[in-house]
């Protein structure tokens, strides 16, 4: 049984959500419309959506106001992942060639584009004007979270603090956003809306640390994407940045990142020394204290269906597998 069959409700509304974005991924160009029903049928956790609707069922509003919220969420996670595949030269994702791959890049950028601003439209025909600022706030920082990375690559002085923000600008913003939009038009406190945006926020932190520990801990198979990608890309995430500072294998580990080839054999020394280092434990250790700020802001709710759901996601989501 999938996590979601457990709450109905949820189970449910992401099959509508599924639905509302099969719909919208309708378009008079032939090309446009192939590119997003081929994504929308590729899958994936859908966990932004259901965050919405959790949030959004916490507060009691209606699950046919959450559904189009949700739906676009997602199709703003689809969009920046079509665009990560392109800066990545990536060769698939969730299983499926990469989109720039079965078509080109300016296509692939043409149709990330395209899937931002049928989001942006559905955003703002669900939601309150006030929610508007909100959002494209939201968007902001996650380009400037992609910026970030991108303009860091092969730098191996990246420190703890900055991988952090990065992180939280182009992975757990959205999660905020998401859970922010399923409460913001529901009726309870201040405080409640305030505690489910940091419960997104902290969520999604840990979330793109395990995202970025996994790439140690898996295989390609399990994931629908290739290992140790990012270093292949220069681009170093938690689980080597503390083994460059690792006394024992910090130099070692600093020389063969340097080396612009990164060959098959590199890559599984690479990954070797980093596991040997110990920092995956020092990672899932950080990850933990994620996951506990997460916990508390969710204890913070009035108990019921959700808030237990939301429990239970933190610890199903820290023990993924891909």
């Amino acid at each position: 049984m999938g996590f979601w069959e457990r709450y109905p409700d949820i189970y449910k509304g992401l099959s509508s959500v599924e639905t509302k974005l099969r719909q919208e991924a309708r378009s008079r160009n032939a090309t446009i419309e192939s590119i997003l029903l081929r994504l929308v049928n590729a899958g994936g956790k859908r966990l932004r959506p259901a965050l919405v609707l959790l949030c959004g069922g916490y507060g009691g509003v209606e699950q046919n106001k959450l559904v189009p919220m949700a739906a676009a969420v997602e199709m703003v996670h689809m969009a920046t992942l079509v665009h990560d595949d392109v800066i990545d030269d990536a060769d698939y994702r969730r299983g499926i060639e990469t989109t720039h791959r079965k078509w080109d890049n300016h296509t692939a950028i043409f149709a990330g584009d395209y899937m931002l601003s049928k989001a942006f439209g559905m955003l703002t025909r669900y939601t309150e004007y006030k929610d508007a600022s909100m959002i494209a706030k939201t968007f902001k920082f996650i380009c400037e979270g992609e910026i970030e990375q991108y303009f860091t690559r092969n730098r191996i002085n990246i420190s703890v603090r900055k991988y952090l923000t990065r992180i939280r600008y182009k992975t757990a913003m959205l999660f905020s956003m998401s859970c922010y939009l399923g409460a913001s038009s529901a009726d309870i406190s201040i405080a409640e809306k305030r505690a489910l945006a940091m419960y997104g926020m902290h969520m999604g932190m840990a979330f793109q640390i395990k995202d970025d520990l996994l790439d140690f801990q898996s295989t390609g198979h399990a994931l629908g994407k290739p290992v140790i990608n990012d270093v292949r890309q220069g681009v170093y995430t938690l689980p080597v940045i503390y083994a460059l500072n690792d006394n024992r294998v910090g130099k070692r580990l600093e020389g063969m990142l340097q080396d612009e080839e990164k060959r098959a054999e590199m890559l599984e020394e690479i990954a070797g020394l980093v596991v040997d280092s110990g920092a995956v434990e020092k990672s899932v250790y950080l990850q933990q204290k994620y996951l506990n700020k997460a916990k508390k802001a969710a204890a913070a709710l009035k108990p019921n269906t959700y808030s237990k759901a939301m429990q239970e996601l933190l610890l199903y989501t820290a023990d993924r597998t891909k």
